[in-house]
């Protein structure tokens, strides 16, 4: 097969993967995604590729340490690409593993500084980790640069909402639902915010006879 019909092959192969991926198909699209690894792994574009996607759809999948398989190796072969960087953060938040997550997305966010997923994932990350003040920085520039993101809006309620900090938390998640009314993590985190301030209210009374 000359180079060309092999790039046609491959190019066909690439958007029948995607047309899978986004009709949820997503042992087809995992299928087709490691016979690019088996036909094409000579391509180290192609191997890279296949292996990021194959990542992506295993992280949906909540099938984590097959995700972190195949991000590794799509980080050895391009260790600059910052979403890498990102999808193995998220592999290590989901995971717990704090530490290491802040160290991917610190890599995500130094080499794509204005993208405020990445910069989400850090705040998150940094506070669950015990440095509330610099999440919660972080969070907050993140949402400067995405206002609308109802994501990062989610996870200032929380980070607010475990500060018991209900007023703030409660403010972030009524924004949230502005956007994006049947979002149902902002109508969990609202409801959880008002619960928990019930709860914390009537504590204070009793503690003071009240």
């Amino acid at each position: 097969m000359n180079m060309h019909n092999e790039s046609s092959e491959l190019n066909t192969i690439w958007e029948e993967a995607k047309a899978f991926v986004d009709q949820g198909d997503f042992d087809k699209a995992i299928e087709t995604y490691k016979y690019i690894l088996i036909r094409y792994g000579h391509d180290p574009v192609a191997n890279e590729y296949a292996q990021y996607n194959l990542a992506d759809i295993q992280l949906t999948l909540r099938e984590l340490d097959l995700a972190e398989e195949h991000i590794k190796a799509a980080i050895a072969l391009n260790p600059d690409k910052p979403d890498y960087h990102y999808i193995m953060g998220f592999i290590h938040s989901k995971k717990e593993q704090w530490p290491s997550a802040m160290q991917e997305f610190k890599l995500a966010v130094d080499k794509s500084p204005d993208n405020a997923e990445h910069l989400r994932g850090l705040g998150w990350a940094t506070f669950s980790r015990g440095y509330r003040t610099r999440g919660l920085r972080d969070l907050h520039k993140a949402n400067e640069l995405e206002p609308s993101n109802v994501n990062i809006l989610n996870d200032l309620a929380a980070a607010y909402l475990m500060m018991t900090c209900f007023d703030m938390a409660r403010e972030q998640a009524d924004k949230a639902l502005k956007i994006d009314p049947a979002n149902a993590l902002s109508q969990g985190i609202l409801a959880k915010v008002k619960e928990f301030q019930k709860k914390f209210e009537a504590s204070k009374s009793i503690k003071h006879g009240s």
